[in-house]
């Protein structure tokens, strides 16, 4: 969930995810580094799933989401993007 919720972030706030590529890399090498194979369809599944979990937390938070986004446009500091997701 967490190496495919900035995909789904920028999808959901921008159009598109320009890193998007480079997190399913990244979450292929954590695939292939498991002790435990799981094959392509379980793998397919997973990372499918992780892309559905990231949607439903970021729509269920839609507000701070929204929050977050103008924050990221208005090329906000970290810290003020962690305030954010902190706040109420």
């Amino acid at each position: 969930t967490v190496a495919l919720s900035g995909s789904v972030a920028e999808i959901l706030g921008l159009g598109v995810a320009k890193g998007g590529e480079n997190d399913l890399m990244e979450l292929e090498g954590f695939f292939r580094r498991s002790k435990e194979f799981i094959g392509a369809q379980k793998q397919q599944d997973m990372t499918r799933w992780g892309a559905l979990t990231a949607y439903n937390l970021i729509t269920a938070n839609s507000e701070k989401f929204e929050e977050l986004v103008g924050a990221f446009k208005n090329k906000k500091s970290v810290a003020d993007c962690v305030a954010i997701l902190e706040s109420r």
